[in-house]
């Protein structure tokens, strides 16, 4: 016979429905599941062989439960009956234990200090718990329920996803397969991005060195063009990148360039690829604007922008 690794959750009372599918595929790897699941005794067997079968997997299901647990099932030999038992005891279908896990699910909120991994298995399991008491979910209410888990970090993803999905269904399985791919790409870009945290940070110091050595150049330069005239303005004292003619004159083609944060809105936009410190295109649906039109969404990413305030 096969040997399988055995290694498996104990049952301890609050995670029953995993524990018992991890049992129920052990048992049948095992070759072991016919006197919990076989309504009736093989031809091929005596009455002997039966019993000891079924005090056998009795003792192989005890190795897997805390003690907690083992003392409501100490005494039974009967395999069938065991299972029930147990069934009976921690598979509880009452509304309270059902609110209670309903609850678990609506607060359900995916911590940033920990993998998407555990945050799927965290919830598929109380899904899995509310299936065994008869409370089901239609698949597109879990995949725009397991999208709203999601951190406000993740709006960008939350909202690519959703306007991109077929008919704008999005299934269980589309939602989790891209948190799973949006995970493995925040990973790996963490050492580019952290190298550009870095750069911005340098470049803030440089700017504020800048600005203290400005201030002593300007004095310097007062005395320096004291005796020169401006050939823009005709006025004397200056050049003509110092004129403040020339800047104000020049100050709406600066504006051009500029970008309007509005701290309400969703999303921003802009048609400057060349803005993007990280992209990905693709066909991400529609976004109404402002003045009513709209406009096709060709790809999302972040940018870096430089304020009063820094980057």
């Amino acid at each position: 016979m096969m040997e399988a690794n055995t290694k498996m959750v104990p049952l301890n009372g609050t995670n029953y429905h995993l524990w018992k599918g991890k049992m129920k595929d052990l048992l049948f790897v095992k070759k072991m599941h016919l006197p919990v699941f076989a309504t009736q005794k093989p031809d091929s067997m005596s009455e002997e062989e039966w019993d000891f079968e079924h005090q056998q997997v009795c003792g192989f299901i005890r190795q897997f439960v805390e003690d907690n647990v083992y003392n409501h099932i100490a005494n039974e030999t009967h395999a069938r009956a065991l299972w029930e038992k147990i069934e009976s005891l921690y598979a509880s279908k009452s509304g309270n234990n059902k609110l209670y896990l309903l609850n678990c699910l609506m607060n359900l909120r995916y911590r940033e200090s920990s993998s998407i991994s555990d945050h799927l298995n965290e919830f598929q399991g109380l899904l899995d718990q509310l299936s065994g008491m008869g409370i089901k979910f239609d698949d597109e209410v879990l995949g725009l329920w397991l999208l709203n888990t999601l951190p406000e970090s993740w709006e960008t993803f939350r909202v690519s996803i959703t306007n991109s999905a077929p008919n704008g269904v999005v299934s269980s399985q589309a939602a989790k397969s891209g948190v799973l791919n949006e995970e493995m790409r925040r990973k790996a870009q963490g050492s580019s991005s952290q190298s550009e945290v870095l750069i911005t940070e340098n470049r803030g110091r440089s700017q504020k060195k800048e600005l203290g050595s400005r201030e002593k150049s300007r004095s310097k330069s007062k005395s320096r063009y004291k005796n020169v005239e401006c050939y823009y303005c005709n006025k004397p004292g200056h050049i003509k990148k110092n004129c403040f003619l020339w800047k104000n004159e020049n100050k709406g083609k600066k504006d051009e360039s500029m970008w309007v944060i509005d701290s309400g809105a969703t999303l921003h936009v802009t048609p400057r690829k060349e803005f993007f410190t990280s992209y990905t295109s693709g066909d991400f649906g529609v976004l109404k604007m402002g003045n009513d039109g709209v406009s096709k969404v060709i790809g999302v990413g972040d940018v870096c922008l430089q304020t009063n305030m820094g980057m």
